[in-house]
């Protein structure tokens, strides 16, 4: 069983969103996995990497959702964006020293972060979309 599980219950409603959200709780399991197995360091940074550039790549998407439909609440959404990724590069910069129990905790950061994220905050901008017409962005 996966550590971090996709259903039902994390759809917001937009594909394209939940498309994001499955790619990220994928790359969460993955660095999840590396850790717990023990895979050496190098393996568990280039995880962490790509699982920050995808978490960025992502961010910005919705943010140019949110500026397009003049989203009421985009300045909250996009400062707890802007948090996590500080967060995220403080246990990136651990890791790369050596910190190698980091790569289990930034997983389960990352878990906590992205559900509660997802029932918060990423439901209601879909929500905003859909009723803009914009479902599909």
């Amino acid at each position: 069983m996966d550590f971090f599980q996709w259903d039902e219950g994390l759809s917001v409603g937009n594909t394209l969103i939940d498309r994001d959200h499955q790619e990220l709780i994928e790359l969460v399991n993955s660095l999840h996995l590396a850790a717990s197995d023990g895979r050496d360091a190098a393996l568990i940074c280039r995880i962490l990497d790509n699982l920050l550039s995808y978490t960025q790549e992502h961010f910005q998407r919705e943010e140019m959702l949110m500026e397009y439909m003049n989203y009421p609440d985009q300045l909250a959404h996009k400062a707890l964006h802007k948090k996590l990724i500080a967060q995220v590069l403080v246990l990136q910069e651990a890791l790369n020293k050596g910190a190698h129990t980091v790569a289990t905790d930034t997983a389960e950061l990352l878990r906590f972060w992205l559900t509660h994220h997802i029932h918060r905050n990423d439901r209601q901008l879909a929500a905003a979309a859909k009723e803009r017409g914009l479902d599909h962005l």
